[in-house]
């Protein structure tokens, strides 16, 4: 499994996180599906399915992640419809098989005890097996047992008190004034599957995820070959004289063949690049079709008629999607969107955020990328002279020194503890646990990979689990420039807002976004915004990766002086655009109530 890169990286990160899940994994589904070969099976999908979208899993979760996708195939080999509400009718329950009693399954009293537990699952339902599981066997809340197995509260209710019931049986006998008591059930389930050796997964489900990643490439580059083969021939390098035909860009939100949200490419130097829609055209775009799987709603912020409610001081269990700074009287505190836990924003109460200032005295508000941890449960915020660390699960804060006034950016390294601040001139590697800051001696990323450019060529860079540089390779195609932050991802994918030279096959088109893999040949694709008076400069800012190799990003655009913003979703292999959400506008400056201050990430 061992690789180079952040492959290389990726596999070995999730070779481990299996290793420490699938044994838990597999005892769940043998409690839901009731046979060792089908809960094997069922693991090992699951497993593969969060390897194929492991960046993404990785940022929202992976154990999560996995726990869904477990009880949801889980669930289906069963025959129970995994998408079936809470509301409808309850599952039949299953005859139990008449051979699997206690007299039929041993001669040991612990045998004996074994089978009679087998019995009993085989005669719940299939979502009162899932609670049995979720609940008892992992322990997970009330909340995430009813999303796992599909129910709501009341059936839920029901689902404990049937299931608490019918094993108490086998602690208590018949005696109905006992019951049987949270650790009684746990050991009694863990005997459904104490027996069975569970089986190694791990490398197995990254290999069919690789499979399945190279189809889907494969499948993508000659689509993206199709599109570019209808161009025209080869554009000059970008800022040359060299002549190159006009190929008009599309008026429409989309190419008019290849399916919704397809772009028309052109070729630029040996790269593809693609025509965004102008942004009066943005809302024509094809929904997001991953946007409930990533909790995103259509509408994202802190707007003036959706009234923000306190975090409670004992914080929440619920994992962040995204942040947002307003303006609060005193000064700027983060208001969080905890999708499991409220659709209104959470104002954190916490002492008042100061702008940052940079050396030329300029003052700013920013989050960025890797703000918020690869479990969503911490945030972190640049200051001058120190970063802020915030606990959502407790609410709490930490401010950590760091011997620089001019921090601009601050964000996670890869190995969740290694906080990677930077100003203007300098970058701090700042260790969350002892506090300890230090000044990197080279460049320093909160992040897999970036597209840096450094007055030559732009190259890809990676860096290590604790954000230090590790090579630098450089990039095939135009010539670039770049600003912001790059976002990347386990697969080796970086993406940064960047500036390329105008040329007409591209209607002059001079900023985008581009985006590269590591894996491959570093060779960029570009998804070029429209050069329309509405489009201001630093139009597009990336935000995250999404699942399939998908860039969701913020898009800024004017009309009549309002501005608007939207998260777009670019799908960097299919050469597709989505819309995602829209983000409310930022208040006035002048405003001097509660108001959204334009800064924010996902």
């Amino acid at each position: 499994m061992a690789g180079e890169g952040a492959g290389g990286r990726a596999a070995s990160d999730f070779v481990e996180f299996a290793g420490a899940h699938e044994g838990p994994a597999f005892r769940a589904a043998v409690v839901v599906c009731g046979d060792p070969v089908t809960a094997e099976r069922v693991v090992l999908e699951a497993l593969t399915a969060v390897a194929a979208d492991w960046g993404e899993a990785r940022e929202a979760g992976p154990a999560a992640t996995l726990r869904t996708a477990v009880h949801r195939r889980a669930l289906a080999a069963c025959g129970a419809d995994p998408d079936a509400g809470g509301a409808a009718a309850p599952d039949t329950p299953p005859d139990p098989d008449p051979g699997a009693t206690a007299d039929s399954w041993g001669v040991d009293l612990l045998t004996e005890r074994r089978s009679a537990v087998r019995a009993v699952l085989a005669g719940l339902t299939p979502r009162q097996r899932v609670v049995a599981a979720v609940r008892w066997l992992e322990e997970r809340p009330d909340r995430e047992t009813a999303e796992l197995a599909h129910l709501d509260a009341a059936r839920l209710r029901d689902a404990v008190d049937v299931v608490r019931a019918r094993l108490g049986v086998l602690v208590h006998g018949e005696d109905a004034t006992v019951e049987a008591s949270d650790d009684e059930l746990r050991e009694l389930l863990e005997l459904a599957s104490d027996d069975l050796d569970e089986p190694a997964l791990a490398e197995s489900a990254w290999a069919a995820a690789e499979q399945r990643r190279r189809t889907v490439r494969r499948r993508g580059l000659v689509a993206g070959a199709v599109v570019l083969a209808g161009g025209a021939v080869a554009v000059a390098v970008t800022g040359r004289d060299t002549p190159a035909p006009r190929v008009a860009p599309s008026s429409s939100a989309t190419s008019s063949t290849g399916g919704p949200g397809r772009l028309q490419g052109v070729p630029v130097d040996g790269v593809g690049v693609y025509l965004a829609p102008e942004p009066s055209l943005e809302t024509r775009l094809p929904l997001y079709p991953d946007a409930a799987r990533l909790a995103l709603p259509q509408r994202l912020g802190p707007g003036r008629d959706r009234p923000l409610e306190i975090l409670s001081p004992a914080g929440t269990t619920a994992s962040v999607r995204a942040v947002f700074l307003v303006r609060v009287e005193g000064g700027v505190q983060p208001a969080l969107f905890l999708p499991r836990q409220s659709t209104r924003l959470q104002l954190v109460a916490m002492a008042p955020l100061r702008p940052t200032v940079d050396a030329g005295g300029n003052t700013g508000l920013r989050l960025g990328p890797r703000s918020v941890d690869g479990e969503r449960r911490r945030v972190v915020f640049a200051q001058p002279g120190a970063v802020v660390v915030l606990e959502v699960h407790s609410a709490r804060t930490h401010r950590l020194a760091v011997p620089d006034e001019h921090l601009g950016t601050a964000g996670w390294a890869t190995d969740g503890r290694t906080i990677v601040a930077a100003s203007d001139d300098a970058g701090w590697l700042v260790d969350s646990v002892t506090g300890k800051a230090t000044r990197a001696k080279a460049p320093v990323l909160a992040g897999w990979a970036d597209i840096a450019v450094t007055g030559g060529p732009a190259t890809l860079r990676s860096f290590a689990g604790d954000g230090r540089l590790t090579t630098s390779r450089e990039l095939a195609g135009p010539d670039l420039d770049v600003q912001g932050e790059s976002v990347s991802n386990t697969e080796g994918w970086a993406c940064r807002a960047a500036f390329f030279g105008a040329v007409r096959a591209t209607g002059n088109r001079m900023q985008g976004l581009a985006a590269v893999q590591g894996d491959l040949r570093p060779s960029p694709r570009i998804l070029a915004a429209a050069a329309t008076e509405d489009v201001p400069l630093a139009a597009y800012r990336p935000l995250a990766w999404g699942p399939r190799d998908t860039v969701l990003l913020e898009s800024r655009s004017f009309t009549a002086e309002v501005e608007a913003l939207r998260v777009l979703a670019w799908d960097v292999i299919e050469n597709r655009l989505y819309r995602v959400a829209e983000v409310d506008r930022p208040a006035s400056e002048a405003d001097t109530d509660q108001g959204f201050t334009g800064a924010w990430c996902l």
